[in-house]
């Protein structure tokens, strides 16, 4: 067995927007400083995963999921106080930042049914002055998933007017049908998953719901002798966010233009790095190869990540489809929503 070497995974930031995102209406008293945080005093969380098939006296069959969305509170890092957040997961207690790892095969389909389990007051501000989901009743936190990078019939999409309540008592107008049918026909890769209410996307986000989302093929992959298993093969989900120092999301509730947009800001940075539900996790690795499904789920900000020792990445695949041949780099630059 290889000996084991503590790595610490250094995700350097490349701010591509200039120092204005930071307003001077933010009150920097109440944030709290991002030198306050140890950096790699967390061990980096691997992801739960949940398979989105069934082997059946082997054969494969498609499966049907039950994921909620709960609020609950999250501990991003050993010296700050829990989070209140929003999180996707199978159950209240097993819900969390990011949510679930879907693990779907190729040509095998997998049925998810999304529950709103949201209560009616968000954790953070929105802005009521854009086109945004308001149910009649003013009763719950409109949510609609939709699976980035999937493709998928309109009904399953997660059209940003077909969001729903808890109970599925209020929906919007595009609203079909309560289970969501993926049928993984496409190219072995990353997806991920949030939520893309009208108007809440932004901030249901920040709040927590966001998962990644993985089609595989065997027949495809297995010649290609990649890194596999659960040790090896790790999702890297990175975000930014800024938190008070009573643990709480911070997020300006003032906007650029205050007397036609009370709220709106064209874009969120946040001053602390996130990696898998944890603020500058550190990881112990054996000295081997190891798979990383980096996806930026940041707001705004790009991240230009390298290893601080010199060591090289192998680049095999971007978003949800393999290169053509592998690329050796010392870095690699991820905008918002892109997957290496």
């Amino acid at each position: 067995m290889a000996s084991q070497q503590r790595i610490l995974l250094l995700f350097w930031v490349l701010i591509a927007s200039s120092s204005r995102a930071i307003t001077s209406t933010w009150t920097q008293d109440e944030i709290i400083a991002p030198s306050k945080l140890e950096m790699f005093v967390d061990e980096l969380p691997n992801l739960t995963r949940v398979q989105g098939f069934n082997l059946v006296n082997g054969t494969l069959k498609p499966k049907f999921l039950n994921i909620g969305m709960f609020k609950k509170k999250w501990k991003f890092h050993r010296d700050l106080p829990p989070t209140p957040v929003f999180a996707f997961g199978t159950s209240k207690f097993t819900a969390s930042i990011p949510g679930p790892t879907i693990e779907a095969l190729h040509g095998i389909d997998t049925y998810v049914t999304w529950h709103n389990h949201l209560p009616s007051k968000h954790i953070l501000p929105w802005d009521p002055t854009i086109p945004t989901a308001i149910p009649s009743t003013k009763k719950g936190i409109p949510t609609v998933v939709h699976v980035h990078g999937a493709i998928d019939e309109p009904a399953s999409d997660g059209n940003a007017n077909s969001w729903f309540t808890a109970r599925f008592e209020e929906k919007g107008p595009t609203w079909s049908k309560r289970t969501y049918h993926y049928r993984n026909m496409q190219h072995p890769g990353n997806l991920w998953y949030h939520d893309h209410a009208m108007g809440l996307t932004r901030v249901n986000l920040l709040a927590g719901l966001i998962g990644a989302y993985i089609i595989r093929d065997h027949e495809v992959e297995a010649p290609l002798r990649l890194p596999s298993g659960h040790e090896f093969d790790i999702p890297l989900i990175v975000f930014d966010r800024s938190f008070r120092k009573d643990g709480t999301i911070y997020m300006n509730s003032t906007g650029n233009n205050p007397s036609i947009h009370p709220q709106w800001q064209p874009e969120y940075f946040g001053d602390v790095i996130v990696v898998n539900g944890k603020a500058w996790p550190r990881m112990t690795v054996r000295r081997r190869k190891y798979r990383f499904r980096i996806i930026n789920a940041s707001n705004a900000r790009f991240f230009r990540l390298f290893f601080s020792n010199g060591l090289q990445f192998i680049h095999v695949a971007s978003d949800s489809v393999y290169l053509g041949e592998p690329i050796v780099t010392n870095e690699t630059l991820l905008g918002p929503s892109e997957i290496a």
